[in-house]
């Protein structure tokens, strides 16, 4: 497991998403270790993610996965935009288009979406248009409990990524 600090013991670990202020409530408390609101260069293609559900009911375990792959397939092709300085909200201007073409995960041990995971999520492949996002979660007390792929297609607009010309 990386050695990422937990939300609220990190000042640059800052609350990310409220789920009552999403559409149609998504069930999703989510903390960004690494900020997409400062980018204005590019960065590299790497981000941690601590991801909670907030409704603590008991589930049976195949809707705890569900849980936890809406969440994957949601957020983690943000980690495409990183090498262009760009960021998904507010939206960056010339981003077009983000968008998940293709999504698995493997679940390698029971995982509870109530307790803190941990998502490490970085950009194998970048070019043509898509790239490819890897991610392995981990459970609060440090187990990996699922692994994902997907795959995004990027589609930015490339006279704003251009130096201004100086007259």
């Amino acid at each position: 497991m990386p050695d990422v600090a937990p939300p609220g013991q990190d000042a640059n670990c800052p609350y990310f998403l409220d789920p009552q202020g999403y559409p149609n409530n998504f069930p999703a408390k989510i903390w960004v270790t690494e900020l997409d609101s400062d980018l204005a260069t590019p960065t590299p293609p790497r981000q941690h993610m601590w991801l909670e559900c907030p409704d603590k009911r008991k589930r049976k375990q195949r809707a705890e996965q569900c849980i936890v792959a809406s969440y994957s397939d949601v957020h983690f092709t943000r980690v495409i935009l990183r090498p262009y300085g760009m960021r998904i909200a507010p939206a960056s201007v010339g981003l077009r288009k983000l968008l998940s073409i293709d999504h698995h995960i493997w679940f390698h041990q029971a995982v509870d979406p109530c307790q803190l995971i941990l998502a490490d999520s970085w950009c194998s492949r970048l070019g043509s248009g898509r790239g490819i996002v890897q991610s392995e979660l981990f459970a609060h007390d440090g187990r990996l409990v699922a692994t994902a792929m997907q795959e995004g297609c990027v589609e930015i607009d490339v006279s704003t990524q251009l130096p201004r010309p100086k007259l």
